[in-house]
């Protein structure tokens, strides 16, 4: 693996960054367990609470930035600088996951591995280098992108890379590189609609590529546990941040804790482009309360299934909520109506990921189940950090299993959901309590808004007879 404290092949465009990380807005998250099996919601409870001790409170942004690497190799996914695997942002998770799931016995080879992060942090600064941003502008521009079909990854880890590069003042060509196979029209889409003065420079290359010199964009999620550097330092003594930072943002072993609480600038350079493109007034065409489901029979779409929904969907109904499937909406639609919601409650999907364009203080109700608890928790934090909306997980039971205690692992595949009767009863608990919040918080506003309006004459005059 290329480790910045050993290793050259990367280079800052212009000066070095002033910061690598920083203290950030935190969304506010709250996790239920609420499986129809006793037994089952037991083990939902008290891993919810596990996660919640163990994670630092307050969020972090990851700074990303566009460099220049060297003797660079895109395949598969991931990129090698020098023949070494580069840890960048989540394609660097990928890597780290499939080194340790292969090399995880014996123990001394997980042990030597996890000590080289550590002799690389001891031995100081990154041998990261400098060019010009002249150099920098006559270069190509490739990134990472895992496949194309997914779209959450595309969303959370590749389209947000692009909003580096639109006041570039170039005319480069940048090449999304993914392993192979086809590309969904949903991604060409989001990047004509976010980025429309630099799609045409956009194209999909489904094979290794090498290049001698290339731009790309960097995360330096992995950088925090591989050099030492007083710009880190420095963030982790602001007042305010938890101390418990310092433990896990060193920690090899703890990078998965560090991405949940951490979102890279990309994603806040993503929103910000996204939210410019909304167009005047169209928010308000869209419902304040939406239950986001899934077109199962679209082109595009994964059919995992939902059962025992029903009643929870009339009674979202009669308190005024829509159903909204965002497949069947342009990229530009579905922005809007995320960022005009008020409440959006939807079960466990890729969906999510947009998050990211929510308004700030939404409310935001996630579906899971004991599968997407194990496996897949805390993967949407990121969106609901950048955008500071609050986000709820009711964790209910997985479709199609007659005994509710049993959880399938993920190689037998992602299950689909049955939403049980406490689930039912907690989602609609919490709409209740938002729906009566928001009442309450119109009342004041109104009360305010009539305390300070001026009077005129006329008024004044029949109030003092």
């Amino acid at each position: 693996m290329h480790m910045p404290a050993f290793h050259d092949g990367i280079s800052y465009i212009g000066r070095d960054p002033n910061w690598i990380i920083r203290p950030a807005q935190s969304s506010t998250f709250r996790m239920f367990a609420a499986s129809d099996n006793e037994e089952l919601r037991g083990r939902q409870d008290r891993m919810l609470n596990q996660v919640t001790r163990a994670l630092p409170k307050g969020a972090m942004e990851v700074n990303a930035l566009p460099v220049v690497l060297d003797n660079a190799r895109f395949a598969g996914g991931l990129v090698q600088i020098d023949n070494r695997f580069w840890l960048n942002g989540a394609s660097g998770g990928r890597v780290r996951s499939k080194f340790e799931r292969e090399n995880a016995k014996p123990e001394w080879r997980l042990q030597r591995y996890l000590g080289a992060f550590r002799r690389a942090r001891a031995t100081g600064a990154a041998l990261i280098n400098n060019v010009s941003s002249a150099e920098a502008d006559a270069l190509d521009i490739a990134i990472e992108l895992k496949n194309g079909f997914n779209y959450y990854h595309f969303t959370t880890e590749t389209l947000g890379s692009l909003a580096h590069f639109v006041d570039d003042g170039t005319d480069a060509p940048i090449s999304l590189q993914l392993p192979s196979g086809d590309v969904k029209s949903f991604q060409q889409r989001f990047i004509e609609a976010i980025y429309p003065s630099l799609a045409h420079r956009v194209n999909f290359v489904a094979r290794p590529k090498a290049y001698n010199r290339i731009r790309s964009v960097y995360s330096h999620q992995h950088f925090l546990y591989q050099v030492t550097d007083e710009r880190v330092d420095r963030a982790l003594a602001a007042p305010d941040v938890d101390s418990r930072w310092e433990d896990v943002i060193f920690g090899p072993s703890d990078a998965k804790l560090v991405a949940m609480m951490s979102y890279d600038s990309s994603l806040r350079k993503l929103r910000k482009e996204a939210l410019k493109q909304i167009r005047k007034g169209q928010k308000r065409a869209y419902p304040r309360l939406i239950w986001l489901g899934r077109d199962e029979e679209g082109a595009d779409a994964r059919a995992r299934g939902i059962e025992g929904h029903e009643p929870l969907l009339e009674a979202l109904t009669e308190r005024g909520f829509e159903a909204f499937a965002f497949e069947n909406l342009t990229p530009l639609e579905q922005i809007e109506a995320m960022n005009g919601a008020d409440i959006v409650i939807a079960p466990h999907g890729a969906g999510l990921a947009n998050m990211i364009y929510a308004k700030t203080n939404a409310l935001v109700i996630e579906i899971g189940t004991r599968q997407t608890q194990l496996h897949r928790w805390g993967d949407f934090l990121k969106c609901a950090h950048v955008s500071g909306c609050r986000y709820d997980t009711v964790f209910a039971d997985i479709a199609g299993l007659e005994d509710l205690s049993v959880v399938p692992g993920m190689f037998e595949g992602h299950r689909g959901i049955r939403v049980s009767e406490i689930a039912t009863w907690k989602i609609l608990e919490i709409v209740d309590e938002e729906l009566s919040r928001m009442k309450a918080e119109k009342r004041k506003a109104r009360k305010e808004g009539e305390k300070s309006a001026p009077r005129n004459t006329k008024q004044t005059a029949d109030e003092d007879d």
